[in-house]
């Protein structure tokens, strides 16, 4: 019985010194295999890899056995690199090269394990080679991860390397937003050239390259108009927006945009008239932009406001200032939202509640929402806004009147109550909401109250 009672007590005194072993030991993944691979690895040579490094952190972390991993999808090994395998620690000792299941799974049998911690690294001096699956559309980026075997404190979701396509070189050019189908003579207009590699893919690493417009006659052929606006710009984050365009000479054009040593691109025709033929606004053209809404592209300078799903440029710091914007304001957007929305007139070409489209949406669409846009507030719903009704924007003293669909301004505090208005009724509105109307003429004195006062 004494013997027993020792045995139990030796076994608790063993636990708590640590006798335990490698209960509580953990292996980490020190290198991992992350890296951006190009979608030119599609067509041409496969990416070598660093080295993969695991570190035990007590001896027999890597136990004996064959341990396999998997690569994320759209990702595929070059199988005539097998990467080499090292092992350090004493005792640690297995197959000296990967082995390939398949080319989206490579192997290493471990014969030993360690009695000393040690490491085991994959491809310190022959790499392991990968290549995405198809040039476009660019894979998801994903781990890789253990699919088989086991490594102490490291489970089925650890990730070891993580791995994203990224576009190519640049190759060509591309007109992301085409011109309008219909302009007028003088009309102004834009449209959108992204650099591309040779699949498609925007280059969103690509900034500072001039790209030249100039226009191709299509008929008449010897058309000697001129196009005016600005021509040439750099790209930003691979795309270069024009606006403010015009051409002088009736007939059918189309843009060429050029920069060496691209392939350059060609857009669709744009016929010019000699009267006015703008796009109408789509009578039903839903997206989660408010008017009012101060809105750029990921990677671009130019600021547009939002009117009915159209966006407006600013053409100035100086436009944007004098219609009381603050650059804090503004949403940043995708530029797959931008291309679903049209493109109208400049802020300050006519009224800024116009919203003529001057270039199309590049993409239809008939879902409610655009996805990637920032949740806005909703606006609250103004139902007693009728003609008569007294508004005002906050921060600012100003009251309006709407009458006709218009906001008149009043003029002064007399001429508020000259009309028997009470500041009880004033409403105090968004500034989106405000957008929605037209600015009319001032509000006088009544000619009785006016006399009077003399």
């Amino acid at each position: 019985m004494k013997n027993h009672k020792l045995s139990v007590v030796l076994m608790a005194a063993a636990l708590l010194l640590g006798y335990s072993g490698t209960a509580f030991a953990s292996a980490t993944v020190t290198v991992p295999l992350s890296a951006g691979v190009s979608s030119d690895t599609a067509t041409g040579a496969s990416m070598s890899l660093p080295a993969l490094t695991l570190t035990e952190s007590a001896a027999g972390d890597i136990p004996v056995g064959t341990l396999t991993w998997a690569l994320p999808a759209g990702f595929m090994l070059d199988t005539s690199s097998a990467a080499n395998v090292v092992y350090t620690g004493t005792g640690l000792a297995g197959s000296a090269a990967v082995s390939f299941p398949d080319a989206a799974h490579f192997s290493v049998t471990v014969s030993s394990s360690s009695t000393v911690a040690g490491t085991m690294v994959i491809g310190s001096t022959t790499p392991l080679k990968i290549k995405v699956s198809s040039g476009t559309p660019l894979a998801s980026a994903g781990s890789v991860l253990l699919s088989a075997g086991i490594i102490n404190g490291l489970s089925t979701t650890t990730s070891y390397g993580l791995f994203s396509q990224v576009p190519g070189a640049a190759n060509k050019l591309a007109f992301t937003v085409q011109p309008p189908v219909n302009v007028a003579l003088g009309q102004s207009f834009g449209a959108a050239v992204s650099v591309e590699d040779q699949f498609g893919n925007v280059v969103a690493s690509d900034n500072n390259r001039a790209i030249t417009l100039s226009v191709s006659a299509v008929s008449p052929t010897s058309t000697s108009g001129t196009l005016s606006g600005t021509q040439i710009l750099n790209d930003v984050a691979g795309v270069a927006s024009f606006s403010g365009l015009s051409f002088n000479q009736v007939g059918s054009i189309a843009l060429s945009a050029t920069s060496s040593p691209l392939v350059s691109a060609l857009s669709g025709n744009i016929a010019v008239s000699a009267t006015s033929t703008p796009t109408p606004t789509p009578t039903s053209t839903p997206c989660t932009l408010r008017n009012g809404v101060l809105a750029k592209v990921q990677g671009s300078s130019t600021v547009y406001m939002v009117v009915n799903c159209v966006l407006r440029p600013f053409t100035s710091a100086a436009i944007f200032h004098a219609r009381g914007k603050k650059f804090q304001d503004i949403f940043s957007i995708t530029s797959d939202i931008f291309r679903h929305l049209g493109i109208g007139r400049n802020i300050g070409d006519g009224s800024d509640n116009d919203d003529t489209v001057i270039v199309p949406p590049a993409i239809s669409f008939s879902t409610s929402t655009l996805p990637g846009l920032p949740a806005l507030p909703s606006l609250p719903s103004l139902p007693n806004l009728p003609d008569g009704a007294v508004i005002k924007l906050p921060n600012n003293p100003t009251v309006y009147l709407i009458s006709g669909g218009q906001l008149q301004p009043f003029t002064s505090s007399s001429t508020f109550a000259a009309i028997g208005k009470k500041f009880s009724e004033i409403s105090t509105v968004l500034p989106e909401q405000f957008n929605r109307f037209k600015i009319g003429s001032p509000i006088n004195a009544p000619e009785k109250n006016r006399r009077n006062d003399h």
